[in-house]
């Protein structure tokens, strides 16, 4: 069970690093140094998630063991970005990624402007 926690939060954080997390700086100074004012995701911004635990011993890990906490949080923007690829055809390299940054990309592929 608590492996299953670590893989959700970790997913959680990839999440939040791909679409609302950003660290806002000018001229060396934090503009948003308060966590008011950084958008994390809640419980409410994540999907159900289907851990599938595959057992294994890993033989550079004391007594077999393997870390597991930040797994999930690797892969996670980059499938976010992959999707959003998929779904409406720009790529977005810069995070997080936003509406704006969505319809920037597109207006400038298609040449319309925005509504």
């Amino acid at each position: 069970m608590a492996i299953e926690g670590q893989l959700e939060g970790s997913i959680s954080q990839g999440i939040g690093f791909a679409l609302t997390e950003q660290v806002i700086w000018e001229k060396g100074v934090v503009k948003n140094p308060k966590l008011t004012a950084y958008n994390l995701p809640t419980t409410m911004d994540v999907s159900k998630v289907t851990s599938i635990l595959i057992e294994t011993d890993d033989p550079e890990g004391p007594f077999g063991a393997k870390g597991i906490g930040e797994a999930g949080l690797i892969p996670t923007a980059a499938a976010i970005a992959n999707a959003i690829y998929d779904a409406v055809g720009v790529r977005i390299r810069e995070l997080p990624i936003t509406a704006d940054k969505i319809l920037d990309a597109f207006e400038e592929k298609t040449g319309n402007k925005k509504i």
